[in-house]
């Protein structure tokens, strides 16, 4: 019986392990996620900018040299 609730600690120790493991990825992931989401937010918004400043609407079509 004993062996048996060593056997049940390992593994348990090892699951809780892996889940800090995988808990540091998400968190890790989640900071990337923030950081795309503001570059493209501020991507955005030197488009909107660069339109603003153009003062002109240009239709999307392609480039002479195509």
């Amino acid at each position: 019986m004993q062996e048996e609730l060593d056997n049940l600690e390992i593994k348990v120790s090892y699951l809780e392990l892996k889940f800090d493991e995988l808990n540091q990825v998400i968190i890790e992931q989640d900071r990337a996620i923030s950081k795309m989401k503001a570059q493209i937010e501020a991507l955005e918004k030197k488009v909107v900018d660069l339109e603003e400043e153009s003062g002109q609407d240009r239709p999307n079509r392609r480039p002479p040299h195509y």
